[in-house]
């Protein structure tokens, strides 16, 4: 065959497959807009079947509710999470901040650096310390709600375009056939009936295969998606901990600021002698 013959051939098969596309799409499109007036029928799915997509769907719309909201009590500022977004998608670790209470913190020591000589300065110093220390716990409740919860909602979120694309290509065959099958009755004779009937059965057949494939995906997303609940077990126990350290340190640190051998202590326990004294008279 000479060159000008094939590249003629070519153009021939790349043609008629664009026609076809076109042809495909067309049907689905009428067959669409048929079922939205309700002037064809349509195939519809098992009861099972919709429940099955109906769980996942309400499992995948919550998961990621929850997800967005734990990010949010993790990490307030929206410039900050969408940064740590950036640098997952492009595969770099989060970066390191200091939380707000060990900014509280820090700001309280170097205060307090600079007035030690006063009472005050010495009240901020031993609270500077132990707000560092409840954000060093902050730290650790960050971290491990990300890695015990964010992360792994996540990873199943990131599967779930598989099992969509699979779900779209169902919905796509489920219009073929139904398309198909609307062709045959409004075939104008028995003749024409029967070239078609061969055009719904190949249908059929292409629907079902992808039917059972999409079946068996969300069968398996609905049993993994019932095993999250351990995640959220492990988001109350790492709350659980961080909350117990915070409140430990934060009755410790009281006691250390109440109870320091300072002049503003004495100067609070004049005047509320000097106070009852007033009442006595």
């Amino acid at each position: 065959m000479k060159y000008e013959d094939m590249k003629k051939s070519k153009a021939g098969g790349a043609g008629k497959e664009f026609a076809q596309f076109v042809k495909v799409g067309y049907n689905r499109a009428r067959q669409v807009t048929g079922e939205k007036l309700g002037t064809v029928q349509r195939t519809d799915y098992d009861r099972e079947f919709q429940d099955l997509c109906n769980r996942v769907d309400k499992h995948s719309f919550w998961a990621s509710m929850l997800t967005s909201k734990v990010e949010l009590v993790l990490q307030p500022n929206p410039a900050y999470r969408f940064e740590d977004f950036v640098n997952e998608k492009i595969g770099n670790e989060r970066e390191i901040r200091h939380t707000y209470t060990e900014q509280l913190g820090i700001c309280m020591l170097n205060a307090g650096s600079d007035m030690s000589s006063s009472d005050y300065g010495q009240a901020l110093l031993i609270m500077g310390d132990y707000e560092n220390r409840i954000g060093e716990s902050e730290h650790k409740m960050i971290k491990n709600a990300y890695i015990k919860f964010v992360k792994p909602f996540m990873e199943a979120a990131a599967k779930e375009g598989a099992i969509n694309s699979e779900r779209r290509t169902l919905t796509a065959l489920r219009l073929d056939l139904d398309a198909a099958k609307n062709r045959v009755r409004n075939a104008k004779t028995a003749e024409e009936m029967k070239d078609l009937e061969g055009f719904v059965d190949e249908a059929q057949k292409k629907f079902d295969e992808q039917y059972e494939i999409t079946r068996e995906m969300l069968e398996d997303r609905d049993v993994k998606n019932a095993e999250m609940v351990v995640h959220v077990e492990d988001l109350a126990k790492v709350q659980v901990e961080y909350f117990k350290a915070a409140h430990e340190l934060a009755v410790e640190m009281e006691k250390k600021v109440l109870d320091r051998p300072t002049k503003g202590k004495d100067m609070r326990k004049r005047k509320s002698s000097g106070s009852s004294s007033s009442d006595e008279e």
